[in-house]
């Protein structure tokens, strides 16, 4: 089976919503852990999956659904290179952004810290996460639950972002700090 094959059964497999079909190099790889959720894609979203495509980091691009009304919204020019999108709640990237090599965002913990309730898989923390317009999220960065960043933001490489980060601003670190402004 071709790539392109692969990645039509899959998109249609999982009952995935686009206003074009996607541009993908490689294979992408989407994953409902539970039955539901849902995934919308723009248009003119290009999205790089696999060492081919691109070797920076990370292997593919995933899409994980973790919630039966999970939600995963892609806006329209939207470039994704080896990413993990993971939602229990709601992911939403706005136009316009890129997300680098290796990138991870992910609106939940997967499992609560105590013991009792990991294994019962409840009270699960989880708070949605939103990619401001034409932001760009740095190769191997990881934005964690609860978080906005603001439109046209830069987040650095290898950082992780735990807060908000605010319009037109750059960030960067493990945990992600302010640098400074794109412009006055």
């Amino acid at each position: 089976m071709s790539d392109e094959e692969w990645n039509g059964h899959e998109l249609e497999r999982h009952g995935v919503e686009y206003a074009a079909f996607p541009e993908i190099h490689g294979r992408i790889v989407i994953a409902k852990l539970v039955p539901g959720g849902t995934i919308r894609l723009g248009r003119n979203v290009v999205i790089r999956s696999g060492l081919r495509a691109n070797p920076l980091a990370g292997t593919q691009t995933v899409f994980l659904i973790k919630g039966r009304d999970a939600i995963i919204e892609i806006g329209n020019d939207v470039a994704i290179s080896n990413a993990l999108i993971a939602a229990r709640q709601r992911v939403v990237i706005e136009d316009g952004v890129w997300i680098g090599a290796g990138a991870k965002i992910m609106d939940t913990d997967f499992h609560s810290l105590e013991y009792a309730e990991r294994v019962t898989n409840i009270n699960i923390p989880t708070r949605p996460v939103t990619i401001g317009r034409q932001a760009f999220i740095g190769m191997e960065a990881v934005v964690l639950k609860g978080v906005t960043i603001g439109a046209e933001a830069v987040i650095g490489a290898r950082s992780v972002v735990a807060r908000s980060v605010p319009a037109a601003e750059v960030w960067a670190g493990n945990r992600a700090r302010f640098v400074r402004r794109l412009r006055p």
